[in-house]
């Protein structure tokens, strides 16, 4: 689908409409369609673009100035290409084309690693929900795989040591994050990779346990 550029309804008919696969609360199954259909919700409550209203309750509020929502004709200052693998001839390829806004309220957008610790930091210190919308927000469900609203909430094992950690992590073809967040000692650690060779969750855990032997 993301190899021509759908109109967002269309993307919306086709692949977020029909019949329930499951009942609502009973099964875990991420897809990219559910924040399509957030973002869609956005627009129809506020009456705004969601990137008017992604920059005006998130970005501006906040001051995230090197973060928001891509499209194939936005030139970014500084946004760095990404590039895949290749096991066969061992060596990098660009990624294969598609278009981005198709992503849409999915994964559409650009930032830093400074401004992701902002946007961490704003979440986890009340800054942009109250302290009860954000607990709310942390809720694990561990019968759906510890499944929460945005972020995947719970016990990992670190040095030995069980830390309650907020985890999300994200990847479109090279482009690669990972973000967790130590809730109890609010340490986060956040990691940006433009190649899907690195090992971002090994890279993770090294520096997690090296911290806390400090």
């Amino acid at each position: 689908m993301y190899a021509l550029k759908w109109p967002l309804d269309s993307i919306v008919r086709k692949y977020c409409s029909g019949k329930l696969v499951s009942e609502p609360g009973s099964q875990f199954s991420y897809k990219n369609a559910d924040y399509i259909l957030l973002g869609k919700i956005i627009e129809a409550i506020t009456k705004k673009p969601f990137e008017q209203v992604l920059q005006e309750k998130i970005l501006a509020k906040i001051g995230l100035k090197n973060s928001g929502l891509l499209s194939n004709g936005k030139i970014v200052k500084g946004l760095a290409n990404s590039y895949l693998y290749d096991s066969t001839s061992k060596s990098f390829i660009n990624d294969d084309p598609y278009w981005i806004e198709n992503f849409y309220a999915s994964g559409a957008m650009f930032s830093t690693v400074e401004d992701l610790l902002k946007f961490d930091q704003a979440i986890f210190k009340n800054q942009l929900l109250s302290k009860t919308s954000t607990e709310l927000m942390l809720k694990s469900y561990p019968e759906l795989w510890y499944v929460a609203y945005g972020f995947w909430v719970s016990e990992n094992t670190f040095a030995g040591k069980k830390i309650r950690c907020a985890d999300r992590q994200g990847s479109i073809s090279g482009s690669n994050t990972s973000w967790l967040h130590l809730i109890d000692e609010n340490k986060t650690f956040i990691i940006f990779s433009n190649t899907d060779a690195v090992k971002l969750n090994d890279l993770r855990t090294q520096l997690v346990e090296a911290s806390l032997r400090k």
